[in-house]
């Protein structure tokens, strides 16, 4: 019996190795989660193409948006700015183009035309066909400001001709009368 205790008792202490003791858990403490900051989702501005002596088309577009922004400004915006051009060939176009602004005086207007036709065949073609556009508006209203000071000299002219013969008429009608007047006198002496 003793070697039937001695078993189950092996048994019994060899059955509790068997069974995995549970192991101790060691707490960590938990990291402290990142703050993620969102930034707006904001599309980036898109870069604004730079003017220059260029046909691509960015360029071609920054020349568009320029020609667009001159007309809408008035005299003042536009000296401002003509003082702030850079002495390249890209700041002279500029100034050509400020300069060709419809309420520019005639005298301004054609001297730029004059320098515009002479830059338009060392440009590039895409740009200088843009601007042949500026150029032919611009030939186009100087030559109807011309016709109308032609028309006005001619009208001015026709005027004081319209005023001596009035005054001729004036005249020869005081002759007619006092001519009338004598043949009245003369029949009355001679009839009477």
């Amino acid at each position: 019996m003793n070697k039937w205790t001695l078993l189950g008792v092996t048994l019994l202490v060899a059955g509790c190795q068997g069974v995995p003791a549970p192991l101790p858990v060691i707490l960590k403490p938990k990291p402290a989660p990142e703050k993620v900051v969102e930034l707006p989702k904001e599309q980036p501005a898109p870069v604004k193409p730079q003017l220059a002596l260029q046909d691509d088309a960015p360029t071609l577009g920054a020349w568009q948006n320029f020609r667009g922004e001159v007309l809408q400004m008035n005299t003042a915006q536009r000296d401002a700015v003509s003082k702030t051009l850079e002495k390249t060939p890209v700041g002279e176009l500029q100034g050509l183009l400020l300069r060709l602004h419809p309420d520019t005086p005639y005298a301004v207007r054609f001297r730029a035309q004059n320098q515009l036709s002479e830059q338009l065949s060392r440009l590039p073609a895409g740009l200088a066909a843009l601007l042949r556009w500026d150029y032919a508006y611009n030939q186009k209203l100087l030559e109807s400001e011309s016709a109308v000071k032609a028309l006005g000299r001619l009208n001015g002219q026709q005027q004081d001709n319209l005023e001596k013969l009035q005054k001729q008429n004036a005249d020869l009608q005081k002759k007619i009368e006092a001519l009338t007047q004598i043949e009245a006198k003369l029949n009355q002496s001679g009839g009477g």
